[in-house]
């Protein structure tokens, strides 16, 4: 029979090895609407993410092709992202059963979809992370099998829905402004002229995808035109800011908003032929023209990156 001793900690000819380090892991965490945060991989507070995790990383596609009849093969005319569902199998436990009972409970409140969307977070060891909104869709109606759950634990297979198939990066945010100097700050190289502001810019969007900004416009400004000259789309707005003025237009899908001073629709007073366009993935050169500004003008740019992956 073999007999296993532990290690000494010298290999044979007096060579130590250096120490085993700690395996590093991300974790995974979610958040309801309502702020409440779980951490799913914890081992230390009842929860462990168990192997055949699904859906963390490309999201399906639908592709758009046309054939014709003397022609090998199709033509590839568009195509667009999936909406993205993933998998989750959890174990949950407690040191006993009223521990277990409180800490589920606790939980399944915040799988609630009629709160509205929750965010799944996907920390790395570096602290880099990577979010994406989700709903609660199926998992948890009580399977009590013998090999599902016991007194004090419980396997679950939490299916969770994302209306959008992108991971978000951690937000990004520069400021433009005219200062004594008449140039634009930080990284604006504009000049004043005649309380005109002409700038050019370059923002270099990370993610896999367009991403849409937020800019938030301090007045004053007689006249406004932000352009991306890579794409070639800009936007105006043709009404005057007052120097107590605060314009935010918010590009985001299915949001597309013009706000003065968190109240008023501003959405009339965008030019006709506004296109609220978006950073593509990479360099992108971006143009801005205020006209009747002064010292006290800025613009805020905030916007997160998208990525197919976690």
């Amino acid at each position: 029979m073999a007999i296993f001793v532990g290690s000494s900690g010298i290999s044979p000819g007096g060579y130590n090895p250096p120490p085993i380090q700690p395996l590093e892991v991300p974790s995974l965490s979610w958040t309801d609407s309502q702020g409440r945060t779980t951490l799913l991989s914890d081992w230390e507070n009842g929860w462990v993410l168990q192997p055949g995790t699904r859906g963390l990383d490309l999201p399906g596609f639908d592709f758009y092709t046309d054939t014709s009849p003397q022609i090998d093969g199709n033509a590839l005319r568009g195509l667009r992202a999936q909406a993205r569902e993933i998998f989750l199998p959890v174990v949950l436990f407690g040191s006993d059963r009223a521990d277990f009972m409180a800490r589920k409970r606790s939980f399944l409140a915040t799988l609630n979809p009629y709160l509205g969307l929750g965010t799944l977070t996907m920390t790395e060891v570096d602290g880099e992370y990577r979010t994406i909104e989700a709903y609660y869709v199926s998992g948890v109606e009580g399977d009590t099998g013998q090999d599902t759950s016991g007194l004090h634990w419980q396997t679950m297979g939490l299916t969770l829905s994302c209306p959008s198939p992108y991971w978000l990066g951690e937000s990004m945010h520069q400021e433009y402004g005219a200062g004594a100097t008449g140039n634009f700050f930080p990284v604006l190289p504009v000049v004043v002229r005649d309380s005109q502001v002409l700038g050019a810019t370059v923002i270099d969007n990370p993610g896999d995808a367009s991403a849409f900004p937020v800019w938030t416009i301090h007045g004053p400004a007689t006249s406004v035109v932000i352009s991306n000259d890579t794409t070639g789309l800009s936007f105006s707005v043709t009404a005057a800011l007052g120097s107590s003025d605060v314009l935010v237009v918010d590009t985001r899908e299915r949001v597309q908003t013009a706000v003065l001073n968190g109240t008023t629709n501003w959405w009339p007073n965008l030019a006709a032929a506004s296109d609220l366009w978006s950073l593509q993935p990479g360099q992108n050169n971006v143009s801005l023209t205020l006209v009747g500004t002064n010292s006290s003008t800025t613009v805020q740019l905030d916007y997160q990156p998208r990525f197919l992956t976690a």
